[in-house]
């Protein structure tokens, strides 16, 4: 039984401003995949630039920071973690772009992801983007982040990357597989 309940916690600098240069430089020279959710209306619930980055022995001590930060958090909540995160995703989110209300669940693997962690890589240089959690009336949610600060929440929680208004975060967060582990999820800037 939890004692209390936080719809989200932060971490206050996890990665310092040389690591997450380091996490960006990882999808030098790769091409983005374009990850785009149509709404029905013409509009977008995601609008998302994506790269993959596997675990290799070069990006291992990223996923041990994750996986540090996820038993921290999940010593106040009990959640069954198993440790294989498969990989991270590297989130880019240009002007406008966006991913709308949502919940990292869905059906099959997805339906076993129990964190999502957010980490904030970009120092700033663009205005709007953020990540807002949905809890109370659901509105003035948006958590300030600053490079390296690291958001945890349960999976089943709404959250939202809003759109960034002015100028292009360099890759702005992690997204993680989420699949029976914790998550990364890109923060704009989101994840």
């Amino acid at each position: 039984m939890w004692e209390a309940f936080h719809y989200c916690e932060t971490f206050a600098g996890r990665f310092n401003a040389e690591e997450c240069e380091r996490v960006i430089a990882l999808h030098q020279g790769t091409a983005a995949l374009q990850s785009r959710m149509p709404r029905g209306d013409g509009a977008f619930i995601r609008d998302s630039d994506l790269f993959w980055v596997p675990r290799t022995a070069e990006t291992e001590w990223i996923f041990t920071r994750i996986w540090d930060v996820a038993t921290l958090y999940n010593s106040r909540y009990g959640f069954e973690l198993f440790a294989e995160m498969g990989q991270l995703q590297l989130t880019r989110y240009a002007k406008d772009q966006l991913y709308n209300w949502h919940m990292d669940l869905g059906a099959g693997a997805m339906s076993l992801r129990k964190i999502s962690v957010v980490v904030e890589l970009a120092a700033g240089g663009y205005e709007g983007g953020g990540i807002e959690v949905f809890y109370g009336d659901g509105t003035g949610n948006r958590i300030a982040l600053g490079q390296g600060d690291t958001l945890i929440f349960p999976s089943f929680i709404m959250h939202r990357a809003l759109p960034v208004q002015r100028g292009y975060p360099l890759d702005p967060g992690l997204v993680a597989d989420r699949a029976r582990h914790p998550a990364i999820s890109g923060s704009a800037a989101h994840k």
